[in-house]
Order: structure tokens, then C-alpha cells, then sequence
């Protein structure tokens, strides 16, 4: 399933999307409720809808009303996505010593409920932490997936393939989730020889917290993470990617202590740069998204 148009969609924090979404956990789909039971199909067409407001008249002592009718534009598709997240194993997979199988099974199940409630598209963490729920030769298999950072599954297959697969034959977009400056999440297991935070150590800070950050300001960073997204774009058949967390992490993460990132902040001033450190950092942020947004569209052009 190809779109017309691969779309980049920034996400702040978990759920922070202007279209309708839900979470999946334990494969429960959480919704609000609804008076009408009629459920929509996937690619229905919501008929124009005309909105009739009141108003008053003044000036009589009797009661008149005066109608207003405004014809709200069609909407094409509606996004209903779901975000399947891997991280610390939330969603999928629920634990991470399954079988294959049982990983498969689990996955399944879920699509299958999505399809079951007419939601259209799938949003699968795929890189929650500087790691790989698929194949790759960049960057370390996920502890979530296998229990050990860099172990294969077994038998070894690729879970992002198969999302993809299951996910078209059920009339749903994949997704793929990513977060671009975690290197290591607390709950990951150990760092071990593998790791990016090891790899990568030059670019990486540890906080207070446990978790590791890439420099969002090193340009190492930024290429890093780059090559990460478009071999994903150029080798899968997605239909998004989305980011989570591709700021500067809060201050609670290093116990209120500013985010220790002085090398490439002094390296800025030093080189005459203006911007205030904030300022600064924001920029490091908005220069990094675009330029992923123009990479994923020089990839792959639809």
C-alpha cells in the first residue's frame, strides 16, 4: 500500500496529533463513547454536513429566529490511527522473551481488532531507543524485541516487514514510530558492547535519570539519525514516519540540572553565533526536522 504522498508527522511526546487517535495496550482499544452504534466503514466519505445556527431578532416582543446555514468542506479520509508502542514493551511485544511465533500472534491480534473497529492505520514504534525492532545494519536489534541489545530473533525475521504486510492485507497504513535523540532508555537493559550509547559515546550524554541523549547540536547526531530514516524509507513499504521525544529532554530527566550539552554550546558562541542558548537549541531542532522532511521526500517521491 503506497499513499500519494509519504508524509513526516512530528509528534510531541506521546499523543500530541491534531487527528483522532487511541492507544492500544493488552489489545484493548481504548475509545470514548459514542451514542450512535453505527459503525463507519474505512474509506467512507463523510457526507457535507450543514451546520444551522439562531439568532434573535430584537426589537419585537415576540420571539422570531433568523437561520444561518454553513456547509462544512468534505473531508477526503479520516486519519483513525492507533500508536502500537514497544517501548519498555507498553503495547507490542508484551513481553520480550516471546517466540516468534508468539510475537506474530500477538501482532495479528491486534491488526485484526484495529481492522474489527474501522480504525485505518497502524503507528508501530520501530525505534524506541537508538535500537531496531527490524532489520538493520545500522543500528543494534532492541532489548525490547529479544531481551539483549543485538540479538536477533530466533528464527530471525523481520518485524517491520511483517507489520507492513499484515497491516496492508487488512486495508491499513503502517506507521513507523521513531525517536530520534533517545540512545538508551532506563528500562532497556544494560549498556552493553552494542549499544549506541557505547558506539556513540562522544555524542552521547547520560542523565540523572538513567537514560542516555544524543547531542541534538552535533551535526553527528543529525547525520546519524538521518541515515537511520532513510534507510527505512528507501527499504520498507511505509506509509508514514512519525517522531516522538525529538526534543530536548524535560529537566526532571536530569533531576532539574540544564541539559549538559556545554561542548557544542561554547563551539556555537565561539564560532560568533547570536541566538540565546534556548533559542539556540530550538533552532538545532527546526533545522534537524527539515531537513528530514526534504530527505524522506528526495527518497521517495510518490
Amino acid at each position: 500500500m503506497r499513499m500519494n504522498k509519504l508524509k513526516l508527522i512530528v509528534l510531541l511526546g506521546f499523543f500530541a496529533s491534531y487527528t483522532t487517535s487511541c492507544s492500544v495496550q493488552n489489545n484493548v482499544v481504548k475509545t470514548p463513547s459514542t451514542k450512535n452504534p453505527t459503525k463507519p466503514t474505512n474509506n467512507t466519505t463523510p457526507p457535507k454536513v450543514s451546520v444551522v445556527t439562531t439568532k434573535p431578532t430584537t426589537g419585537t416582543t415576540a420571539s422570531t429566529e433568523e437561520n444561518f446555514r454553513t456547509n462544512l468542506p468534505e473531508i477526503k479520509r479520516e486519519f483513525r490511527g492507533a500508536w502500537i508502542a514497544s517501548v519498555a514493551n507498553i503495547n507490542w511485544p508484551s513481553r520480550n522473551d516471546l517466540t516468534v511465533d508468539q510475537q506474530k500472534a500477538e501482532a495479528i491480534s491486534m491488526l485484526d481488532m484495529l481492522k474489527d473497529n474501522n480504525f485505518n492505520a497502524a503507528i508501530f514504534q520501530i525505534r524506541p531507543s537508538a535500537d531496531a525492532l527490524y532489520t538493520s545494519n545500522i543500528e543494534p536489534w532492541s532489548y525490547f524485541l529479544t531481551g539483549q541489545t543485538g540479538t536477533a530473533p530466533s528464527p530471525n525475521y523481520d518485524p517491520l516487514q511483517f507489520w507492513i504486510e499484515e497491516a496492508h492485507k487488512r486495508g491499513l497504513e503502517l506507521h513507523v514510530w521513531l525517536n530520534p535523540y533517545r540512545a538508551h532508555h532506563a528500562n532497556g537493559g544494560a549498556v552493553n558492547s552494542l549499544s549506541m550509547a557505547n558506539k556513540l559515546s562522544d555524542i552521547v550524554v547520560r542523565l540523572k535519570n538513567g537514560m542516555y541523549w544524543f547531542d541534538p547540536a552535533n551535526p553527528k547526531t543529525q547525520g546519524h539519525v538521518s541515515n537511520v530514516v532513510k534507510d527505512i524509507v528507501k527499504r520498507y513499504d511505509i506509509d508514514a514516519v512519525h517522531f516522538d521525544d525529538y526534543f530536548y529532554p524535560y529537566a526532571t530527566y536530569n533531576k532539574g540540572a540544564d541539559f549538559p550539552d556545554n561542548v557544542t554550546w561554547n563551539a556555537y558562541v565561539s564560532s560568533g553565533g547570536t541566538l540565546s542558548r534556548a533559542d539556540w537549541r530550538r533552532d538545532n531542532v527546526n533545522k534537524f526536522v527539515e531537513r528530514i522532511y526534504k530527505e524522506i521526500h528526495a527518497e521517495k517521491i510518490m
